[in-house]
């Protein structure tokens, strides 16, 4: 009989499973085995599915060690090396830009990688050293020398041990992560403003500069909702077993290892311990992730947010709005997370692909799941709080499966979880902390191959054979978000509330503050697409306008007194806002792309020369929607309208703003006329 496996992830729409068919073991053995799903397979899923049997996954052993090679210290960076990688198509304005607002953290990375030689620190950036569209991990090492094997940057033109990705998953692929990181520590930052890419930067150098630590706390907080088989396990066997052990781990006596109970592992729980008054120094979560259409608003900003214990479990079947999930919106301005790290076990937690890979090898076509592949904003919030950035994320690609926790329907195996964790606790560098994941993948990669080519489909072992495959690809889409070489400071003092709090305005205050969004890829985004330019209408609401002199409002003469001054402005003033009252009542958005960006002239409140519209939405003040979407042979282009999407939300937030800027000065005028 097939058993039926469990991820974790939810339907925000349904508030069911993100598949809407049984995921058995039958379905993904076929998939496994290259041969394609039909109805009839869907159908007979349904009717064989049993939930009453446990899931399939134990692991046999612990990883050995990979990662660099004999005789290289793995924690020191003058023995590893350490690079930065960009990829090869973005402009040279654009990755100055970037390395400007880096450099505090590149120079100390070059100061220590260099320490002993200078080839230790590496640059692979411009059209000859950066990632190129389309490379494999093995293109790429090849280029400079390297094959597959331990990570020694003195070998060939040198590759360093600890790499940092910067690009999104458009410009330098999930997948080419995925496999760099078997060998090589590897982390990704990707920010759309460069204000964000200065202040993880500046986070991480004072922290470790100025010898900052957290108290040593480490918080376990697991969801566990009524009627859900994927996150009553997870509660059972990973967050109880993982911080027992833990807990009693004499090596860690210094550490407090704390546990929410799962009927408290609600959002405003979770409020405290994510930035809050309970923030730890290390914080694992374990719940499911939310899931979105494509064509859902909410995707981009809230994909992969945290699933709360509010949630009324999988029976309700109802749709789930953000009362019930955690996401980057949650995270306070003036939160407190500077120089903590976070675990998330979740579907999506670190971020989505474009195209879901199970559908495609399931069934031979391409399903979409997002306009492109994208990094989670919440991990990335994070990273780059205005009042100091955590140091990074640990966190899940596309969905995760209860292959991580289980195997063989036998027993919990933990071993990955709580190696991983341990040695993040005890100070290693999280990219060498993270490759016991790396070393599950390539184990189990080993036992697939194994079992494919020792064996002919008639006499393979469905359940086996399932888990192996489900178990391969949950533990290859594990991945780090930030610098893989940041660590915590076991052994410093811890600092207090106020001297974090010091630390973290010098870090908002640091480096670039360019405002807006910075999205150097969008060219890679959409092939399609040369150049996008979206203009949203009546966005531009400048209230210091009311402080400028013209004719009307020059000075007065002193004999005009105070209350001749005061009059001219409040009935100024109410102008004002009675014209950008009328203007908030619509809302329209447009968005054009061009060829060459140059050609492109703007007048009379449109673009003209080469910009070509492509999307349009208007909104009025009751609601009444109106849109526009634009197709590419066809069929609706996802590239272009998911920016779309986004800049709709950020011209309805700016309104929003506006209105309540309109109520606060109009009171204003009523208290100043009374």
């Amino acid at each position: 009989m097939p058993h039926e496996l469990h991820l974790n992830g939810i339907d925000a729409d349904t508030g069911g499973p993100l598949d809407d068919f049984p995921v058995t073991t039958e379905i993904i053995a076929k998939v496994a085995r290259g041969q394609r799903i039909t109805p009839e397979d869907l159908r007979d899923a349904k009717i064989k599915s049993s939930p009453a049997v446990k899931d399939p996954f134990r692991l046999k052993k612990g990883p050995d060690d990979f990662g660099v090679g004999e005789g290289i210290d793995p924690t020191d960076l003058a023995q590893t090396g350490w690079g930065v990688i960009f990829p090869a198509a973005l402009p040279e304005k654009s990755v100055n830009a970037i390395k400007e607002a880096l450099s505090p953290l590149l120079d100390l990375r070059k100061k220590q990688a260099s320490a002993i030689d200078e080839n230790f620190y590496r640059e692979f950036i411009g059209p000859e050293n950066g990632y190129k569209n389309g490379e494999s991990k093995n293109d790429f090492l090849k280029r400079f020398g390297r094959g597959p094997g331990p990570a020694n940057p003195a070998e060939g033109k040198g590759v360093p041990y600890y790499l940092l990705i910067v690009g999104s998953p458009e410009t330098i692929p999930y997948t080419f992560q995925y496999q760099l990181d078997v060998q090589y520590a590897v982390g990704r930052i990707y920010f759309e403003k460069l204000e964000d890419y200065s202040r993880y930067a500046n986070s991480v150098v004072q922290f470790e500069t100025q010898k900052f630590s957290r108290a040593k706390t480490a918080t376990f907080f697991g969801v566990s909702n009524v009627g859900d088989r994927a996150t009553n396990m997870s509660a059972e066997q990973l967050i109880k077993p993982l911080s027992s052990r833990l807990a009693k781990d004499k090596e860690l006596k210094d550490w407090k290892v704390d546990v929410v109970a799962p009927e408290q592992a609600t959002k405003a729980s979770l409020t405290t311990y994510m930035g809050g008054k309970s923030t730890p120094s290390f914080l694992f979560t374990a719940s499911h992730g939310m899931g979105f259409k494509p064509s859902d608003s909410r995707l981009l900003p809230h994909q992969g947010a945290i699933l709360c214990q509010d949630w009324p479990g999988p029976r309700a079947r109802v749709p789930i709005d953000d009362k019930l999930y955690f996401s980057a919106d949650d995270i306070a301005s003036d939160a407190d997370v500077f120089g903590m790290f976070a675990f998330v076990f979740a579907c999506y937690g670190g971020g989505t692909p474009k195209v879901d890979n199970f559908y495609r090898q399931a069934f031979g076509t391409q399903k979409d799941i997002a306009p492109y592949a994208f990094m989670s904003q919440l991990p990335l919030r994070l990273l780059a709080h205005p009042k100091g950035g955590a140091l990074g994320v640990f966190a899940h690609v596309e969905r995760a499966w209860g292959s991580s926790i289980v195997w063989d329907g036998s027993a919990a195996e933990i071993e990955s979880f709580h190696s991983t964790v341990k040695a993040l606790m005890d100070g290693k560098p999280a990219g060498h902390a993270t490759e016991y994941f790396n070393e599950r993948y390539a184990e189990i990669a080993t036992m697939l191959t194994e079992e494919m080519d020792n064996t002919s489909p008639e006499n393979q072992d469905d359940v086996k054979l399932a888990g192996m495959w489900t178990s391969n690809n949950d533990a290859r889409n594990y991945a780090f978000i930030g610098d893989p070489a940041v660590r915590l400071n076991p052994d410093a003092k811890p600092t207090a509330k106020a001297g974090r709090e010091s630390i973290g305005t010098l870090v908002s205050k640091a480096g670039i503050t360019t405002k807006g969004a910075f999205q150097p890829d969008v060219v890679d985004r959409a092939p399609s697409v040369q150049v996008t330019v979206t203009k949203v209408e009546n966005n531009n609401y400048g209230i210091t306008d009311l402080f400028k002199k013209d004719d009307e409002t020059a000075a007065t003469p002193a004999t005009s007194g105070v209350s001749e001054s005061l009059k001219k402005f409040t009935d100024k003033l109410s102008d004002y806002l009675s014209k950008a009252l009328d203007d908030a009542t619509s809302l329209e958005v447009f968005t054009y792309v061009a060829q060459e960006m140059k050609d492109v002239t703007y007048e009379n409140g449109r673009f003209s020369g080469g910009a070509q519209l492509r999307a349009m939405t208007r909104i009025s003040i009751d609601g009444d929607t109106l849109v526009c979407i634009p197709e590419k042979d066809g069929e609706v282009d996802t590239a272009v309208w998911g920016i779309h999407l986004e800049m709709v939300k950020q011209a309805q937030a700016s309104r929003a703003e506006l209105m309540k800027t309109i109520v606060s000065a109009a009171t204003s005028i009523a208290d100043i006329i009374t």
